[in-house]
This record gives structure tokens, C-alpha cells and sequence, in this order.
């Protein structure tokens, strides 16, 4: 290969060329900002394939090459399959998770485009560090061999074009199925569609004048000095704010902050387990938070004072009002994906699930899918600045082919929707009465959750929520008593 043609080929790759992809669009936005922000972005982009074209034109027809195929194109080529072997194997390696260190070497990897991958990571926009790059080569490549042949350079030798090609279309195909399969997991929340478990905590803070508390008729409990310190889901939270206001002396809505918090279940466990606090409410913990526990050689005491039900909510839009335990563990498992299969529209299922370790994914292993494995969760990432980009599992959106999971709590009275439906399981409606006769079919225990031997004052406010005005408050807050549906 002539070496000079070589180092000059090298140095067009690997500094003209990124100059120009990431400069001309620079350089163009102050040009066309006469027009809207996304109308000059966009002619500012134009201008790099433009120059590229240009330049790779100029190239081939100016430039003495090579007269056989592959000193002549193999340093595009081998370009070219370097960034799409790159990318293929660290979407492998990140199972198509943009958040994965996978990336950050692809940022490495890819050093002459540092300001590409600069806007994508900024913008949570990864496909650009594909596109940049392989675009730049591929059409600067493919200009060349056009300026080439206007300029009558022909090739005396044509082995490996069918080769290259061939090589070209299958690792593009890969990264289309690998694009195609990420996509499928990746939703794009819509903040008018998002359903959340979660409620303004501030309106339940004990000893807040405007808070919307349970009030407890004279406490048969009194507590004046080493407050237990509470934590919980964030579901549980007004039964026991409401008990804390009814039943601490001494505090204000101010310093009851130390002893009194909602960090849902994930967190509060933890807490639990590194003794920041002294008693959690929540659903029971998974099999994760269990280790955690057993690797510190603690074990859970799980004492139950309510009652709550499973619930599954679509649209009320959605024509399916019922679905058996085993519709349920055949969407969750991806053998149903079509509402037509189990009565409804010609739509695809929407599942959505849970974090991990929180107490709603708990219950629906445990209670629902009980060892079917799971599908992968819908998932969503979003840019979160100079902080890069997040990806965490998705929140519910009310769209008409949506399912979704919760407590009864959270759906009716908590994050209330006119829009959500609390579908029936095998026929029977998650009712409070069903609740307390036991007959539907996913009705759990919420629990007080506490670690070795309680305290003393620890242990008298557990007694108290067993005890009738206890069950009572648990009643009036809009759960069901313990005592009942066992």
C-alpha cells in the first residue's frame, strides 16, 4: 500500500472529517437563526453531510489511488466495521442500556468524535455516537468512489467489494435488531398519562394544621419520651402519622421529623436493617431484602394489622373488566401480549411493573407470578443534565391498552383517576367486603415490620394497632382491620 496515500487517508479519517461533522453544524446554527430553534437546527445539521459529500468527492476524483480494491478502501473499511463492531458488542455486554459503563468506553473508543458523544450523553441521545461516525465514513466513502469513477479511476481488482458489502449489511443488521429489540423494552413517558404510588407527603404530616390525618377520639396510648422511630411505605403512611399524631406528646411538626418519615419500602427497609429506625409498615420484604438482613445476621418479625388487595387497573376505556390468575401470570410472563386473547380490542398488552424490592413487585412475585418468571420490564431513561442519563422502570401510563399493578389503597383513594378501572380477578371485584370475607383472590397482609427485640414504647405502640381502637383507626383510614378475612 503507498504509504503516503495511507497517512494521508489516516489523517482525513481521523481529524479532517470529525472536524467537519461536528464543526459545520457550529458554525451554520448562527447562520439560520433567523428561523424557529428546531427549523435552524436542523439546516445546521444538513450542512455536515453536505460537506462531507463534498470533500469525499474532491478526494476521489483529486487524490492519486490506489487501482485495486482494498489498498484503496480499506482504511474506510476498516473504520467503518470498527464502529460497528464497537457498538454491537457493548450493546451486547449492556443488554441495550444506554446508562451502562458499556457507553463510557464507547466515548473512549470513539475520541475523534468526543463532541458528538459530548451532545449524546448530554441529551440521553446515545444513537448519535452510532450514527455520527458510520455516517461520516460511509458517505465520505461513498462520494470518493463516485469522484473516482467521474475522474475515470478505475479498479483493476473488485475482491472483497461483495465481501465488504455483505459484512456491512449483516452487522447493520445486527444493530437494527438490537435497536428494535431496545425499543421494545423503552417507553416515553407522558406526564398528562403518568399514574404514580405516590401522595403529597406534606399533607399527612403529623402535627401539620392543614394536614388531612385521621383523627383518633381520646388514645388509650400515650407517648412523651423515646419516640419509636417509623418509617414505611408510602401507602401506610396516614395510618401511622395519623397513630403518631394521636399518640406522641412533645413534638411539633418540626422535630417529629427525626422520629416520623415515608422513604417507601426499598428504603425503609434498609433503614431497618442498618437500625436508623425502630419499626417500618410495609408489605412483606422480598427475598433480596431478607439477605440483606441474614448477611448482618438479623431476621425480620413481621406482625400484620391490616388487610389490603392486589389490584390490577387498565382504562376505563378498555373493554376487559375481568382476567384470571392465569391471564395475569400469561401477560407478566410475555406469553399473552394482545388484549384480543383474553376479550378485549385488537391492541398489544402494555405491562407495566415495579422497582425492584418495592412492595408492589414483592407482592406480584410472590402472591401473583408465585415462580413464573417475570418479563423484562418496560423501562424508561431520561437526561438528567450534566448528570448524565438515567434509566429506571417505568412509570404506569393510563392509554387504553395499558396494565398496570398497585394496592387498593393507592388506586381508589390515594392516586384517585376517574380514568384507571380496578379490574375484577376470576370474576370477584376488589372490594372492601371481598377484602374481609378473603374471597378475591390477591388479599395480602400489610405489616409492622420490626428487627430483634423491640423497645419498650416500641412495643406498646404495636400492641396499640392491635388493639380495637387501633383496628378501628386502621378501618377509618380506609384499610381493612387485621381480625377480618383470615
Amino acid at each position: 500500500m503507498n504509504l503516503k496515500y495511507l497517512l494521508l487517508t489516516l489523517l482525513m479519517l481521523l481529524i479532517v472529517l470529525p472536524a467537519l461533522t461536528q464543526g459545520i453544524p457550529l458554525l451554520l446554527i448562527p447562520v439560520f437563526s433567523f428561523l424557529s430553534s428546531n427549523q435552524y437546527t436542523e439546516a445546521a445539521l444538513l450542512g455536515a453531510p453536505i460537506g462531507v459529500i463534498f470533500v469525499g468527492y474532491l478526494w476521489g476524483k483529486s487524490v492519486q489511488l490506489p487501482d485495486r480494491f482494498w489498498p484503496r478502501y480499506s482504511p474506510m473499511l476498516i473504520a467503518i466495521f470498527y464502529i460497528l463492531i464497537f457498538w454491537v458488542v457493548a450493546m451486547f455486554i449492556s443488554g441495550g442500556d444506554f446508562t451502562h459503563d458499556a457507553f463510557d468506553w464507547l466515548g473512549i473508543g470513539f475520541i475523534p468524535f468526543f463532541a458528538a458523544y459530548f451532545v449524546a450523553a448530554l441529551g440521553g441521545e446515545f444513537w448519535i455516537m452510532l450514527w455520527a461516525p458510520l455516517g461520516t465514513y460511509t458517505v465520505f466513502s461513498l462520494a470518493m468512489a463516485f469522484g473516482a469513477y467521474r475522474a475515470r479511476k478505475t479498479l483493476v481488482d473488485k475482491k472483497g467489494f461483495a465481501a465488504s458489502l455483505s459484512l456491512f449489511c449483516a452487522l447493520l443488521l445486527v444493530a437494527g435488531c438490537q435497536g428494535y429489540s431496545r425499543s421494545n423494552n423503552l417507553i416515553t413517558e407522558d406526564t398528562t398519562k403518568t399514574v404514580m404510588e405516590s401522595i403529597p407527603l406534606s399533607s399527612y404530616r403529623p402535627f401539620n394544621k392543614t394536614n388531612r390525618l385521621t383523627p383518633v377520639d381520646k388514645p388509650s396510648l400515650h407517648i412523651a419520651k423515646d419516640w419509636p422511630r417509623l418509617d414505611g411505605a408510602t401507602a401506610a403512611y396516614p395510618v401511622y402519622a395519623s397513630a403518631v399524631q394521636a399518640i406522641y406528646q412533645g413534638l411539633d411538626a418540626t422535630t417529629v421529623q427525626k422520629y416520623v418519615d415515608s422513604n417507601k419500602t426499598p428504603v425503609a427497609y434498609k433503614r431497618l436493617i442498618d437500625g436508623e429506625v425502630d419499626l417500618i409498615f410495609a408489605a412483606e420484604p422480598s427475598a433480596e431484602q431478607r439477605k440483606m438482613a441474614a448477611d448482618k445476621g438479623l431476621t425480620f418479625t413481621q406482625i400484620p394489622f391490616s388487610r389490603e388487595a392486589f389490584v390490577f387497573v387498565t382504562s376505563k376505556d378498555n373493554p376487559v373488566t375481568s382476567l384470571t390468575v392465569e391471564q395475569i401470570r400469561g401477560i407478566y410472563s410475555g406469553k399473552i401480549n394482545n388484549w384480543s386473547e383474553v376479550g378485549g380490542k385488537d391492541e398489544n398488552i402494555i405491562p407495566f411493573q415495579r422497582p425492584v424490592n418495592s412492595g408492589s413487585q414483592t407482592v406480584m412475585l410472590s402472591k401473583v407470578m408465585q415462580g413464573t418468571k417475570m418479563r423484562q420490564p418496560l423501562e424508561t431513561e431520561y437526561a438528567r443534565g450534566m448528570g448524565g442519563l438515567v434509566r429506571r422502570v417505568a412509570n404506569y401510563q393510563n392509554v387504553t391498552n395499558a396494565l398496570g399493578y398497585s394496592f387498593r389503597y393507592y388506586a381508589s383513594q390515594m392516586d384517585a383517576s376517574e380514568k384507571l378501572r380496578l379490574l375484577a380477578v376470576n370474576g370477584v371485584e376488589p372490594s372492601v367486603e371481598n377484602v374481609r370475607n378473603g374471597s378475591y383472590p390477591f388479599t395480602t397482609d400489610v405489616y409492622m415490620v420490626t428487627i430483634g427485640n423491640p423497645s419498650a414504647n416500641t412495643q406498646k405502640l404495636i400492641d396499640w394497632f392491635l388493639s380495637p381502637q387501633g383496628q378501628k383507626l386502621v378501618e377509618d383510614v380506609g384499610y381493612v382491620a387485621i381480625g377480618e378475612g383470615k
